[in-house]
C-alpha cells in the first residue's frame, strides 16, 4: 500500500472557475497515484473510493491510499465497478473477476471466476440484495445467501447463475457483453448490452430497444426515471437515448456520451462537459463546459451527498462544486481588477478603482460613473454628506467632491496638509474625517462662506514615524475611534490616545480595520493577532475574545471585518473568507468559488439586505447571505487508525478482534507497549484544509485539546496502567459539527503490580523492589536532567543558526525585484512576488521557533523559497523538487529550516557564477531505514565557487559558518537520542575533469512526532 498526500491542503491543486462551479483537478502532480481512472464510490462512511487501471485508491480529502495487490499478493487490475453493499463490504468488479475489500484487505474469489465471469464492467444490488453482475459474457446473480457463503468460506465452489432468457435473446456469444445495469422504482432490472437495452421483470426478459440495422451501440450508461421515462448512453453511436413511453429520443448527436446519473427529477449528462435535462424538458442544457478545464476522456460522474460532482478521466480526478459567489465581470478600464472601496451614491453602489476612476454596479452590469479623476492613485474611501456631495478619499493625490454636476480636486494648494487618504468617516453632526498616512482630516462645510474647510490632526510616536490611519467610526459620545498601525487609537476634542491592547501575553500592534456592530460590539481585525471582539465604557476598550488559527481562521493577518444586517460577523484573510455565526465559524475558500487568485487587499460591503460584495486586487464576487440559512450537510468523524510507536509491534495481537467500524475490540496493551497513536478524520471532502478537530484522553486529561492546523492525529505516551478513552470531535469548514467519536483502551500493569504476585511475594522481595524502584527513579531523574540541558543545548544552537538562515543579499534582491516590478507598473507580477516574499518571511519566522517541524513543512518552506528565486532569475533557472511516493511528508520530522541554507548556498555559489540554464535537483526518499536528502547543481563547483567568495570575506565566513552549524544540528540529532545523522559533499566532473556541479547528501534517522517528544504524564 503506498501513501501519498495531496497538496490540496494548501490550495496547492489546478482550481478554476466556471459559471457557478469551481473545478479542482486532482491528478498525478497532486500526488494521485494512478490517472486513468475507471470509476468512482463513496461509501457511507464518508471515503471516496477510485478504481483505476492499477488497482483501488481510497482517499479522504487528504491521503490517498493505493490498494494494487490481494492479501495473498495478486495483482487487482483494472477495476471497472465498484459496490458497497449494508455491511461495508466493498465488492470489487475487474477485468480478472470479482473481488471484495473487507478488514483493511482485498480478498480475491477464485470460486466464483470462470473464463466466462471477467471483464467486469457493472455491479448492482436489487431489493432484495441479489447481486448482479454485468460482464464479458453476460449478466450473471448471486443470491443473498451465495454471498454469506463466500464471506464465510471464499475458497468452496459458489457458481453464479446467467439472467434467464439472456443467452436466448443474444444468440451470438461475441454480442453478449454487459456494460451497464439500473433500477426502476418497482425494482425491474435494466440490461445495457453491446446492441441491445432489456429489462427483466417478474422472471421475464425482454428487449425494450435495439440498435438499428444491429450496429453496434455499447449501453455504458443507464438512469432511470420511472419505467416510462429513462435516458442511457449509445456510446459507438455518439448520443444519448431517451425512451418516453417506449419511443426513442436523440440527444446530443455527434458528441460522445460518457455518463448519465439521476438526482431527484434531474438527468445529469456527462458528454464533453456537465449537463442538465429536466423531466418534462425536451433538449439537455450546458452548465459547465469541462473541455475548458481538460481535454482528458472522461469516464464516469458521480453526485455525492454533499452535492459535489466527482468526474473520472484518464489524466485523474475532477472535482466539481456549485460555487457559493457569483464573479462580476469587470471591465478593462478596472486596472488590474484592483477594487480600493465601496460606497453609496444617491442609494446606488459605488466602488472605487485606480486612476480616479468610479464605478456603479447595476444588477450584473458594471459600468463607469466618474473616470480619470486623478491621473495615477485609487479611490479608497466613498462617501455622501448630508448637502448630497460625494466626497471620494484617494490613496495619495488628495481628496475629491462630485455634487452631480462637476467634480473638484483638493489638494494642499487648497489647505490640505495630507493628501494620501484610506477611508472616509461620517459623523452625527454631518462632518467627515478622512483618515490617511499621517493624521486625521475634518472636512466641514461653513454656511457662512458657502465652502468646505479641511482642519488637520497629526499623530505621530516621534519626529520621524508618523501613524498610519485605515478606518473608524465614530462612537455615540462622538469619539472617533481608528484602526492604525501603532494599534488602536481614540480621538476627541483634539486629542488623540493610545490603548494598547494584550490578550493572554501577546500585544496588539497593528488593526487593519475596526467596526462597531448593531449591538454596540467592537471588532478588531488585527496583522498579526486575529480577529479581536470587545465592548467600549466611556473612554476605555476591553477585549471579550480572541479569534485566532486555532478556533478556524485561515491566518492571523486579517484584511478586513464587517458586520451585515443579519448580525454576522464577516472576515478575510488573504486566502480565505470567513464568517462568525450564532451557530459558529463558516470558512468559505476557493473550492467554494472563492477567490484561488493572489490578492493583497479587500473589502467588504453589504447593499441591499442580504447581499454582500467582496473586493479585492483580484476581482469582483457577490454571495447571498441566505446561504448561511441552509444547514449544512453533517459528516461523520471517524477514527482512521491506531498506531504503536513501535512500528515491529503488531496491533492486533492485544485485541480480540475487530468491532463494526473497523477498529480492535478490547484493545489490552502490555506495560511495555504504554504509547498509542489516533489517526482522526472529518469524512466531509469539502474544505478540508479547513476542517477543525479538538480530543482528550479521559483518565489522562480532563480537558479538551484543540488540533493544530491540518493535525489529525495525536500520540499519547508514557500511559500508567489503567483504563483509558480517547474522545475527539469536529467541525467542518461549512460549520457542520460531528458527534462525539470515541475508544476505549487498557493499559495493564507489570507483572509486580499484579495482585496474585504481590499476594505471594510481597514479603519476600520487599526490599528487592524497594531498591529497584529507588534506583529507577534516580535514573529517570538523571535523564530527565540529561534532556532539559540537551534541550537548551539545542536551542542555543537553533537561535544561532536560525539568525544565518536567511541571506541579507537575497532578501535585498527580492525587494530590488519588487520595485523594479513597481516602476515598469507591472502591478501583477510585483503583487504575486511581494505575496510569495511575505509568506517566505512569516513562515521563517514562525519555523525558527522550533527545532523540529513535519518534513512536509520544510518542503513548503523550500519550494516557496524556490519559486522566489525562480521569479528573480527567469528562464535561466530551473529546478526540480521530488518527494518519493513511499515518503509521507506529514509522518516524519526534520530539523527546522535545515534545507533551506544549503540550498541557497548552492544557488550563492554554484549556480549564480554559471552561465547558460542553472539546474538545482533537490530529492527525498527513505533508504535503509533513513531518509536521505540529495541537492544537487550543476554549477560552476566549489573550487571555483571559492574563487569568486575569496573576493569577499563575508560570503566566505558566511559560508563556512553556514556548514559547520549545521554539521553541528546533525550531530546533536545523535546526543539528543534520535538517531545518527551524517551530510557529505562530492565535486561532480566530467570526464575530462571539468567541474559541472556540487552533490550534498543528507541522512537522518526517520523520527516521528512521538519520538521528537510528545508525552503526556497522566
Amino acid at each position: 500500500m503506498n501513501l501519498l498526500l495531496i497538496n490540496a491542503l494548501r490550495g496547492q491543486s489546478p482550481v478554476m472557475h466556471a459559471a457557478g462551479f469551481t473545478v479542482e483537478h486532482i491528478g498525478l502532480k497532486e500526488g494521485l497515484p494512478a490517472a486513468d481512472i475507471r470509476t468512482l464510490l463513496r461509501d457511507k462512511t464518508g471515503f471516496l473510493w477510485l478504481g483505476t487501471t492499477t488497482g483501488l485508491v481510497q482517499y479522504d480529502g487528504f491521503v490517498c491510499k493505493s490498494i494494487s495487490l490481494t492479501d495473498n499478493g495478486e495483482p487487482i487490475g483494472q477495476v471497472n465497478a465498484l459496490l458497497e453493499d449494508p455491511d461495508g463490504t466493498l465488492w470489487v468488479g475487474t477485468e480478472e473477476g470479482l473481488f471484495r475489500y473487507d478488514d483493511g484487505k482485498v480478498s480475491a474469489l477464485p470460486a466464483i471466476r470462470q473464463p466466462t465471469l471477467v471483464r467486469i464492467n457493472a455491479l448492482l444490488f436489487d431489493k432484495r440484495h441479489t447481486l448482479w453482475i454485468g460482464c464479458g459474457s453476460g449478466v450473471y446473480h448471486l443470491s443473498p445467501a451465495q454471498q454469506q457463503q463466500l464471506k464465510k468460506r471464499p475458497a468452496q465452489a459458489t457458481a453464479p447463475r446467467l439472467l434467464t432468457g439472456y443467452d436466448r435473446l443474444t444468440p451470438k456469444a461475441r454480442d453478449r457483453r454487459v456494460f451497464a445495469l439500473a433500477l426502476d422504482e418497482e425494482g425491474s432490472l435494466y440490461v445495457g448490452g453491446k446492441m441491445d437495452l432489456f429489462r427483466y421483470r417478474n422472471g421475464r426478459l425482454t428487449r425494450i430497444w435495439q440498435s438499428p440495422a444491429g450496429q453496434k451501440t455499447e449501453i455504458q450508461a443507464i438512469a432511470v426515471r420511472s419505467e416510462n421515462d429513462l435516458l442511457f448512453s449509445a456510446h459507438d453511436q455518439f448520443c444519448y437515448i431517451r425512451l418516453r413511453n417506449g419511443r426513442p429520443e436523440t440527444l446530443l448527436q455527434g458528441l460522445v456520451p460518457s455518463d448519465v446519473l439521476l438526482d431527484g427529477q434531474r438527468y445529469w449528462l456527462l458528454s464533453y462537459g456537465l449537463k442538465q435535462l429536466d423531466a418534462e424538458a425536451q433538449t439537455p442544457w450546458q452548465q459547465l463546459n469541462l473541455y475548458h478545464h481538460t481535454s482528458s476522456q472522461f469516464n464516469k460522474l458521480l453526485l455525492d451527498r454533499e452535492g459535489t460532482f466527482w468526474v473520472a478521466t484518464n489524466e485523474g480526478l475532477l472535482k466539481i462544486r456549485r460555487s457559493a459567489f457569483d464573479r462580476i465581470p469587470l471591465p478593462a478600464a478596472v486596472a488590474g481588477n484592483e477594487i480600493n472601496g465601496f460606497g453609496l451614491y444617491n442609494g446606488q453602489l459605488v466602488f472605487g478603482a485606480h486612476h480616479g476612476r468610479l464605478f456603479r454596479l447595476g444588477a450584473d452590469q458594471v459600468s463607469p460613473l466618474l473616470t480619470d479623476l486623478v491621473p495615477i492613485a485609487g479611490i479608497a474611501g466613498i462617501q455622501q454628506d448630508r448637502r448630497g456631495v460625494l466626497w471620494m478619499a484617494t490613496t495619495y493625490q488628495g481628496l475629491l467632491a462630485y455634487d452631480g454636476r462637476r467634480t473638484r480636486h483638493y489638494t494642499r494648494k487648497d489647505g490640505l496638509s495630507d493628501e494620501g487618504f484610506n477611508d472616509l468617516i461620517p459623523t452625527a453632526a454631518g462632518d467627515l474625517w478622512a483618515v490617511g498616512d499621517v493624521g486625521l482630516t475634518q472636512i466641514r462645510f461653513d454656511a457662512l462662506k458657502q465652502a468646505y474647510t479641511f482642519t488637520f490632526f497629526e499623530h505621530s510616536t516621534n519626529r520621524y514615524r508618523f501613524t498610519i490611519f485605515y478606518n473608524g467610526f465614530e462612537a455615540p459620545d462622538h469619539t472617533l475611534w481608528l484602526a492604525s498601525d501603532a494599534g488602536l487609537i481614540s480621538f476627541r476634542n483634539g486629542q488623540f490616545t493610545s490603548h494598547p491592547i494584550q490578550w493572554q501575553g501577546q500585544q496588539v500592534r497593528s488593526v487593519q480595520r475596526i467596526i462597531r456592530d448593531r449591538q454596540g460590539t467592537v471588532w478588531l481585525a488585527t496583522d498579526g493577532q486575529g480577529l479581536i471582539r470587545g465592548n467600549l465604557s466611556g473612554q476605555q476598550f476591553s477585549v471579550t475574545r480572541q479569534y485566532t488559527t486555532a478556533d478556524g481562521l485561515s491566518a492571523n493577518y486579517l484584511l478586513d471585518v464587517y458586520a451585515d444586517s443579519d448580525g454576522n460577523i464577516w472576515t478575510g484573510s488573504a486566502i480565505a473568507l470567513h464568517c462568525l455565526t450564532p451557530a459558529g465559524l463558516r470558512t468559505f475558500s476557493f473550492s467554494d468559488g472563492f477567490f484561488s487568485e493572489s490578492y493583497q487587499s479587500m473589502h467588504l460591503f453589504e447593499y441591499p439586505r442580504g447581499t454582500l460584495y467582496v473586493g479585492t486586487t483580484a476581482g469582483l464576487l457577490r454571495f447571498s447571505v441566505s446561504q448561511l440559512r441552509q444547514r449544512p450537510v453533517a459528516a461523520p468523524l471517524t477514527i482512521t487508525g491506531l498506531r504503536l510507536p513501535d512500528s515491529r509491534a503488531d496491533l492486533w495481537q492485544f485485541t480480540t478482534g475487530r468491532d463494526p467500524s473497523g477498529l480492535p475490540e478490547q484493545l489490552r496493551l502490555p506495560p511495555e507497549q504504554n504509547a498509542l497513536t489516533f489517526g482522526f478524520s472529518l469524512m466531509s471532502l469539502v474544505n478540508t484544509p479547513y476542517h477543525r478537530y479538538r480530543f482528550r484522553l479521559l483518565g489522562a486529561e480532563a480537558g479538551w485539546r484543540p488540533a493544530q492546523g491540518t493535525e489529525r492525529s495525536v500520540t499519547y505516551a508514557g500511559l500508567a496502567p489503567g483504563r483509558y478513552t480517547f474522545q475527539v470531535e469536529g467541525m467542518t469548514a461549512a460549520g457542520s459539527r460531528s458527534g462525539l467519536t470515541a475508544f476505549s483502551f487498557e493499559v495493564l500493569p507489570p507483572v509486580w503490580q499484579r495482585w496474585w504476585f504481590l499476594t505471594g511475594a510481597a514479603m519476600l522481595l520487599l526490599g528487592v523492589v524497594a531498591g529497584y524502584f529507588t534506583r529507577r527513579e534516580r535514573t529517570l531523574r538523571h535523564r530527565q536532567a540529561e534532556k532539559v540541558r540537551i534541550a537548551r543545548l539545542i536551542a542555543e544552537l537553533e537561535t544561532r543558526a536560525i539568525r544565518s538562515q536567511m541571506n541579507p543579499h537575497f532578501i535585498f534582491n527580492c525587494l530590488n525585484a519588487i520595485q523594479e516590478c513597481i516602476l515598469a507598473d507591472d502591478t501583477d507580477t510585483a503583487y504575486r512576488y511581494l505575496s510569495k516574499f511575505s509568506r517566505l518571511l512569516r513562515m521563517v519566522l514562525e519555523e525558527s521557533t522550533r527545532s523540529m517541524h513535519a518534513l512536509q513543512q520544510e518542503i513548503d518552506v523550500l519550494r516557496l523559497y524556490l519559486d522566489l528565486e525562480a521569479l528573480r532569475f527567469g528562464s535561466s533557472f530551473a529546478y526540480t523538487l521530488r518527494v518519493d511516493a513511499d515518503l509521507d511528508p506529514a509522518l516524519y520530522q526534520v530539523p527546522a529550516l535545515l534545507l533551506q541554507p544549503l540550498t541557497e548556498n548552492a544557488i550563492r555559489h554554484g549556480l549564480l557564477h554559471k552561465t547558460g540554464l542553472r539546474q538545482l535537483d533537490i530529492s527525498l526518499r527513505i533508504a535503509d531505514g533513513h531518509l536521505h536528502c540529495l541537492l544537487e547543481d550543476n554549477g560552476v563547483g566549489r573550487e571555483q565557487a571559492a574563487a569568486f567568495s575569496n573576493r569577499s570575506a563575508v560570503y566566505r565566513r558566511k559560508t563556512s559558518k553556514g556548514l559547520a552549524l549545521t554539521n553541528e544540528r546533525l550531530a546533536l540529532l545523535e546526543k539528543s537520542g534520535l538517531g545518527k545523522a551524517s551530510m557529505h559533499i562530492d565535486d561532480l566532473v566530467s570526464t575530462d575533469g571539468t567541474p559541472i556541479g556540487t552533490r550534498i547528501s543528507i541522512r537522518l534517522p526517520l523520527i516521528t512526532a512521538f519520538d521528537t517528544g510528545f508525552t503526556h504524564t497522566p
